[in-house]
């Protein structure tokens, strides 16, 4: 049997690394929910959860050292971008997008164009909370490691 210590070279198994994928697609579903949009069948969100843990997993392991704080800010920021499309693109059915999903693009004939029209403020409030998310996701993947020499210290007293 092969140690931990043969498989990764840095030491250390990398369960923090891939939680950030879980992390990031539970608060980009919990942000996409609360700007009004719909969640896609339970089986996409695990997958997309997966893919984001794989994704994370690369990043860490292609980076020769600790990434800093605007890595992790971009890399959660884009993470949350494709998180939504992804979330808009999955919950109908077919997978085809929503036709009011416009993303600055002309309005569809039955959607009034007032600038406060629900689904302005609706599409602002989703911006919002995926930005919230991407926030919330890279602070937690860069306090990491506090987090991590804790849980030694606390387990060798």
């Amino acid at each position: 049997m092969e140690s931990m210590q043969a498989v990764s070279p840095r030491g250390h198994t990398g369960a923090p690394t891939w939680l950030a994928g879980p992390l990031a697609a539970g608060l980009g579903l919990a942000a996409h929910l609360g700007g009004g949009g719909q969640s896609p069948a339970a089986p996409l969100v695990v997958a997309l959860a997966a893919l984001v843990a794989l994704a994370a997993v690369l990043l860490g392991h292609l980076a020769p050292a600790r990434l800093p704080g605007w890595a992790i800010l971009v890399a959660s920021a884009v993470a949350q971008q494709l998180l939504h499309l992804a979330l808009a693109a999955f919950s109908t059915a077919g997978a085809v997008p929503l036709p009011d999903h416009m993303h600055g693009g002309l309005p569809a004939p039955d959607v009034p164009s007032s600038p406060t029209a629900p689904e302005a403020q609706s599409l602002h409030l989703m911006l919002y909370l995926h930005a919230a998310a991407a926030l919330l996701a890279a602070a937690a993947v860069a306090q990491w490691g506090r987090f991590r020499g804790r849980a030694r210290a606390s387990l060798r007293t």
